[in-house]
């Protein structure tokens, strides 16, 4: 997931914040999948949808971008998929500067969410009896700012909660931070695919109901289900190829290879 994808002749290409964006078109493509439901309440509202997370999105991305470009590093913006990435010149060091970076991309969403409810409170420019279209693009971008800024503060690589978490982990564990990260990874990727496939079965009638008492942004999805459990896959997967690093770690010169 923090691969760069490729270039093609349709991708959408402007600068916002001095920063270059390319987005891939396959941005639109999944943004149209995960809100395609949408079609039947009208297929402005899946354009809504998609405007929404274009916005978020690109929000987020530019939180890391302008962190950045704070401790002297250029950043290009790339939006795909279901994730975007913020790609730096050359890496920041330092712990504390990495921790501000991955941090930057959720808060500037949580400003985002503030500022569209503040303007609301303020205003009410959100009417449901004047525009239902209206209503939704504001609830949307509330709650796809906060709920996703939530989520990507989980402990989970390479969210950006998972990139404070090894930060953190080798700060206090050294050489062995890295695979206790992983394991914290894994562990609450797991936890989040267990309750998003109780949210989903008890909300189709088979649980006790349990999760009629919580908001609908706190339930877990199918999407959630399917996003985490890959996470805890790709976990998994560098977890095993970080212990065969430590069992095998070659110490040779280049030139004895």
């Amino acid at each position: 997931m923090l691969v760069e994808p490729e270039r093609t002749p349709y991708d959408l290409r402007f600068r916002a914040l001095g920063f270059p964006v390319r987005v891939h078109p396959w941005f639109w493509i999944g943004s149209a999948l995960m809100g395609s439901q949408l079609l039947q309440a009208g297929p402005e509202f899946l354009l809504a949808w998609v405007a929404v997370v274009f916005v978020s999105l690109l929000v987020h991305e530019l939180g890391h971008a302008v962190a950045f470009r704070r401790f002297g590093s250029h950043a290009d913006i790339v939006l795909y998929a279901f994730y975007g990435l913020a790609i730096p010149t050359h890496e920041v060091s330092g712990r504390g500067r990495k921790i501000i970076i991955s941090l930057a991309g959720p808060f500037a969403g949580f400003a985002l969410c503030g500022l569209v409810y503040g303007s609301q409170e303020l205003i009410g420019w959100a009417d449901p009896r004047r525009s239902v279209l209206v209503w939704y693009v504001y609830f949307s971008l509330v709650r796809v700012n906060l709920v996703w800024g939530v989520l990507n503060l989980l402990p989970v690589f390479p969210l950006d909660g998972g990139q404070v978490c090894r930060e953190l982990c080798g700060q206090f564990s050294g050489p062995r931070g890295k695979r206790i990260s992983l394991k914290i990874s894994f562990g609450c990727a797991i936890l989040v695919v267990a309750y998003s496939i109780f949210c989903v079965m008890d909300t189709r009638g088979a649980g006790a109901g349990f999760t009629n008492q919580l908001p609908s942004w706190a339930l877990g999805t199918v999407f959630t289900a399917i996003l985490f459990g890959f996470l805890a896959y790709q976990s998994y997967q560098l977890l095993g190829r970080s212990a065969w690093e430590d069992h095998h770690w070659d110490d040779r010169v280049p030139w004895e290879r």
